[in-house]
């Protein structure tokens, strides 16, 4: 009997590591509750660009090149720039109609949700590590502005992916956030380099730290040469590690005598991946410069959990206070009245289907994901997006969702169709 025991487990172990060498693509996210029975209109908003199996994105990566830039790829270790253009997601395999993609979109079909299969990389530009901006940097900018102009979303919204992460991943993520805006924002996916395999976790943080440089570098130079109204950053996972890194970053940069505001928009921090003091530290740098820092944890999300005792301190999504020393203890408490910062407690025993260990929470759970979006879009503070105000035993405020959130989201879309700017009339 033991020697069968042992088999299992040997046949387990090794099924576990060809896993983590294989990464499908992403599937499209089950459809945010606020897109179900029609309550958004944000497709019908922008049809010209809606019907379309094909999804369009900016994208910087400062992971190093190789081969010829019209077949290129990324390699999975840094490069010295960054390299930026479009990329290009296909919702489906070829043939998949608009009608078949819009049910998914709105839950209307009970299939099985398709891949997100990434069609190309169309790269346009290197943006140097140091020195001016080149003629193809500054096309790609202007592209960019370009598409501004055709959004009806002025923000710019910049995607950080986690760790163990493809490109063809990291594209799927980003895709479809920007797909469920109803392609009605602009969205530039930052891609760093990961290994690709979750047994080498623990240098992809490594990796991390080195790509947050860039990342601060390309949201400076959004916040410079676009338009944008604002520049809103949002991270997942050990993208979180780069994220507010690079947020710190930007911070002090902004705080130097005569230097220019970064125009830093909604920084959201989803399932954060990263060393809780060195969060709140980072925050410290930068929370007077955002319009908001959103960070969304699930306290029993067991990545996090598995990350803690790699990293032997608690993670930002699953933070333990009484690793912070008074000071930070103190001014984390209060930066929600001062600067407005918002914890959201993401509880799976409030929010039907939801695993109770979900890491993957914003984008496979409707309820959550239609927070994500009214925040990114609407900007509007938790306590106007249906959400219920709470305290921890620690003397943290947070905000989370009850089991009546569908009708407190149906009362938020319905103000936010009330306060809609109403069209011209025809002549």
């Amino acid at each position: 009997m033991l020697r069968y025991v042992g088999i299992f487990a040997l046949v387990v172990a090794v099924g576990t590591i060809a896993m983590s060498f294989y990464q499908p693509p992403m599937r499209l996210m089950p459809a945010p509750f606020v897109f179900v029975d029609q309550q958004s209109s944000a497709f019908s908003d922008n049809p010209e660009k809606a019907a379309d199996p094909e999804i369009s994105l900016f994208f910087a990566t400062n992971r190093l090149p190789v081969g010829p830039r019209d077949n290129r790829l990324y390699a999975v270790v840094p490069g010295r720039d960054m390299q930026a253009g479009v990329a290009t997601v296909r919702i489906g395999e070829e043939g998949t109609t608009w009608d078949k993609i819009y049910a998914w979109s709105t839950g209307m079909s009970d299939d099985r949700r398709p891949f997100l299969h990434l069609q190309r990389m169309n790269e346009q530009a290197t943006i140097e590590s140091e020195g001016d901006l080149s003629g193809e940097a500054k096309a790609w900018f202007a592209e960019i502005n370009e598409a501004l102009r055709n959004s009806a979303d002025k923000d710019i919204i910049v995607y950080v992916h986690g760790a163990n992460t493809t490109v063809e991943r990291a594209a799927g993520q980003a895709a479809q956030l920007h797909h469920f805006t109803g392609r009605n924002s602009v969205v530039v996916l930052f891609v760093w380099p990961t290994a690709e395999n979750f047994l080498r976790y623990s240098r992809d943080m490594v990796t991390a730290f080195g790509a947050a440089p860039h990342l601060a570098k390309l949201v400076e130079l959004l916040s410079q040469n676009t338009d944008a109204a604002k520049v809103d950053v949002f991270t997942y996972s050990a993208g979180a590690t780069v994220g507010s890194d690079a947020m710190a970053m930007v911070g002090r940069d902004a705080a130097r005598p005569g230097a220019a505001a970064p125009r830093l928009g909604e920084v959201y921090h989803a399932a954060p991946d990263a060393d809780f003091r060195s969060f709140v530290d980072d925050m410290r740098d930068y929370a007077d410069k955002a319009e908001r820092v959103t960070v969304a944890v699930n306290m029993s999300d067991s990545a996090l959990r598995l990350s803690q005792v790699i990293n032997r301190a608690s993670r930002a999504g699953r933070p333990d206070m009484s690793e912070l020393d008074p000071e930070a203890t103190n001014w984390l408490l209060g930066a929600s009245k001062t600067y407005g910062t918002e914890l959201l407690r993401v509880r799976p025993e409030n929010i039907p289907g939801l695993s109770n260990r979900s890491h993957t929470f914003w984008y496979d759970d409707p309820w959550v994901s239609s927070d994500v979006l009214i925040t990114l879009l609407h900007h509007l503070p938790a306590g106007e997006r249906g959400l219920a105000a709470g305290k921890a035993g620690t003397g943290a405020h947070y905000w989370t969702f009850t089991p009546d959130y569908p009708a407190q989201l149906a009362k938020v879309i319905e103000r936010l169709r009330q306060q809609a700017p109403t069209p011209p009339a025809t002549q």
